[in-house]
């Protein structure tokens, strides 16, 4: 089920009142993304004038999920995507789209079913110290119990097969989706690696993360895997096998 070939890359960008930014990150991925693509913007119904921006614009898809939750949106747009490789990053104008190349590079080079941006070797160090650290303990948390190698399992900039992403039944509707993916991916045994990428401040309006809210969520997902009865077998299994190739 691995990708050795990018044939449409669907970019799926949930959006929650990001009229300061996201005309900059949907412009950047069109000029600068050369494979073939559809970019798809799903809103939460903002009223700040994003809605209006992306309406005007005739190479991104709109598309107004009513219902409010980060997992809610991105699994309306992956559910509308065409591409064989969906690209999932925020509106938010804080990760390098541009960098989204690299990514799908890194996916048919390594031949794996899902590639995370990671902010974790950025000289930058743009992301505040509590969303450090607390991205560094569900990191630890999730890569020890599911026996994976990533450094940073909170990027919201990933690039994932359709085909896997359509075999796995993902619930989460919000923040913790991000978290229920890699689960998922993890006890189906597919391959996940990252590429480094910078983090950049966020220009206009303010965060969405409600970290105690997202906290608890995020660590009830991870137990709550934890304790399915075939998660340490499969787990185990692909550590087993994976541990030497990198």
């Amino acid at each position: 089920m691995m990708t050795s070939k990018v044939e449409m890359v669907s970019v799926v960008i949930p959006t929650l009142n990001e009229a300061g930014n996201i005309l900059e990150a949907v412009t950047t991925i069109q000029n600068d993304l050369t494979y073939p693509k559809e970019i798809i913007v799903v809103d939460g119904n903002s009223t700040d004038g994003t809605i209006e921006i992306v309406k005007d614009l005739d190479f991104c898809r709109l598309i107004i999920e009513p219902r409010r939750g980060y997992g809610l949106a991105l699994r309306t747009g992956m559910k509308n995507a065409k591409g064989n490789i969906i690209v999932m990053v925020d509106g938010d104008g804080t990760y390098e789209v541009k960098h989204i190349s690299r990514m799908l590079e890194k996916m048919v080079e390594k031949d794996v079913d899902m590639v995370l941006a990671t902010r974790m070797y950025d000289p930058n160090k743009a992301m505040g110290f509590m969303n450090f650290l607390g991205n560094r303990v569900i990191t630890w948390c999730f890569d020890f119990f599911y026996s994976q190698f990533l450094s940073d399992t909170q990027s919201g900039f990933r690039a994932i097969s359709h085909e896997a992403i359509d075999n796995v039944n993902l619930n989460e509707d919000d923040m913790a989706y991000a978290t229920e993916m890699l689960i998922k991916f993890a006890k189906k045994g597919y391959n996940m690696v990252e590429v480094s990428t910078t983090y950049k401040a966020r220009k206009y309006g303010r965060p969405k993360l409600r970290r105690f809210k997202s906290g608890i969520e995020i660590f009830s997902t991870i137990f709550r895997g934890v304790f399915e009865a075939d998660t340490i077998r499969t787990c185990y299994a692909h550590w087993k096998k994976n541990r030497f190739k990198r």
